[in-house]
């Protein structure tokens, strides 16, 4: 064993015997019954597989609790119907929804239609056509490595002719990949911030989405052009040759029929369910219509189609049994009662500092304490642990939902290196990590300032 896994057995181990000690002293664990949750975190950042530490947890919490075997398991489950779960449900679909665009040629069709559309005959034309290729292939299929590995192969040889620089190409990468994550309408983070905040997507577009995106995609438009004039870095020459996947690569028949069925379908089920102010359990339906669809007029076939989202689906099958050991893990940790008595203790405090500050508060806590590769189940436990604050001071849900986002997103963007920073460096070739914490530096301080107002203009 190395340094780093001694640490987390380590750690493991002494948060174990604290559980034993509890559950011997009986009672209720009070605000020790955070130690399942801060032992999740510690081992996260240890870099334990986010589900092997979400198990760890919810033994140490079955210990602290006193619950057998027997009635965890009921508890695992009835976690199989509960929110967070069904969650976990719609984001493995969209892998499959995504894998299906893919395999079909729809999504490398979309890129190719997007840059054609814009035009490539300046820098700036190639510019915008990058970033909004990120935008709309990431915000469709949901996944900011995914799409950004979709679209790297057919813009970066055109970016390279026009004399773009990797530095540059990874900044427009990552600004344009995480606005399309906060805009999609069935991407992970807006499925469970709608959620949690209990809003419909067309509320959360026009409060919190479209703004934080808009500040989101232009910090990083402008900060793209100082980082293209701030370093050396070169593509190669054989970057810049004509690519088979190139943008005036002629697409196929059955890539442009695919396409047009995941584009049609996929906004008129959203604007349905924008019209009828659907929940988010909505977007199990659009997931499977609309890959049923795309794979049908790409030429897959019913069971070429379902071999296809069993296969992107695959790929996050850790992220659905991390969603559903949540649910057991918060519901045992509710039931040693650390919640109740951390909004005991914060109900006198918080009228005192009010709203508006509560709010950045959150924000700040998930800039200095996200958790490693679960952006997502961070905004869960957010919401389960400050939920009571929110309903006792007032706060209206589309404020919570711009928090929320903050705390789960802006961070992938700094203050540290991260493992969404260092993809989008491997996809557009750039070895340059100083131009690209700049660039989520600069973006992080645009946020903050965008959330100063937001919560001004919302409470």
């Amino acid at each position: 064993m190395d340094r780093r896994q001694l640490t987390s057995v380590a750690c493991f181990a002494v948060c174990v015997v604290a559980g034993i000690v509890l559950a011997v002293a009986g009672g209720k664990a009070g605000i020790w019954g955070l130690v399942p949750i801060i032992m999740y975190a510690v081992l996260a950042l240890l870099g334990v597989d986010v589900v092997l530490a979400t198990i760890g947890a919810v033994i140490v919490a079955a210990i602290m609790t006193r619950t057998a075997p027997v009635p965890l398991g009921e508890q695992l489950a009835t976690s199989m119907g509960s929110l967070v779960a069904v969650i976990g449900l719609i984001i493995l679909l969209g892998a499959g929804l995504g894998h299906v665009a893919q395999e079909t040629g729809a999504a490398q069709t979309l890129v190719r239609t997007v840059m054609g559309r814009i035009g490539l005959s300046t820098p700036t034309r190639v510019q915008l056509g990058v970033m909004v290729s990120s935008l709309v292939i990431v915000g469709a299929l949901g996944t900011l490595a995914g799409g950004n590995a979709i679209i790297a192969p057919i813009v970066i040889p055109i970016a390279a002719r026009m004399g773009w620089r990797p530095p540059a190409v990874a900044a427009m990468f990552h600004a344009a990949g995480a606005a399309g994550l906060m805009l999609g309408p069935f991407t992970p983070p807006v499925v469970t911030i709608t959620a949690a905040a209990r809003l419909s997507y067309g509320d959360y577009l026009l409060h919190a989405g479209l703004p934080v995106g808009a500040i989101t995609i232009v910090t990083g438009f402008f900060m793209a052009r100082w980082i293209q004039k701030h370093t050396d870095q070169e593509y190669a020459p054989e970057d810049a040759a004509k690519d088979d996947d190139d943008a005036d690569a002629a697409p196929n028949k059955r890539g442009q029929w695919a396409a047009l069925a995941f584009i049609g379908v996929l906004v008129a089920l959203a604007v349905y369910g924008v019209w009828v102010k659907a929940g988010y359990s909505y977007a199990l339906v659009v997931m499977v219509v609309t890959a049923a669809a795309t794979g049908l007029a790409g030429g897959l076939g019913a069971k070429g189609t379902a071999e296809a989202v069993y296969a992107g689906a695959a790929r996050l099958i850790w992220l659905f049994m991390l969603f559903w050991l949540l649910d057991p893990l918060l519901t045992l940790v509710q039931k040693t009662g650390a919640f109740d008595t951390i909004f005991d203790h914060l109900k006198g405090v918080m009228p005192d500092v009010g709203p508006y500050v509560f709010l950045l508060l959150v924000v700040l806590l998930g800039y200095v304490h996200a958790v490693p590769g679960a952006a997502v189940a961070q905004v869960v436990l957010i919401n389960k642990l400050f939920g009571p604050l929110v309903t006792s001071l007032g706060v209206p849900p589309a404020a919570w939902a711009v928090s929320l986002l903050g705390t789960a997103q802006i961070d992938q963007l700094g203050p540290y290196p991260t493992a969404d920073m260092m993809g989008q460096m491997g996809l557009a070739r750039s070895s340059d990590l100083r131009m690209m914490l700049f660039n989520g530096w600069a973006i992080m301080v645009a946020n903050t300032a965008g959330f100063l107002v937001l919560f001004a203009i919302l409470l």
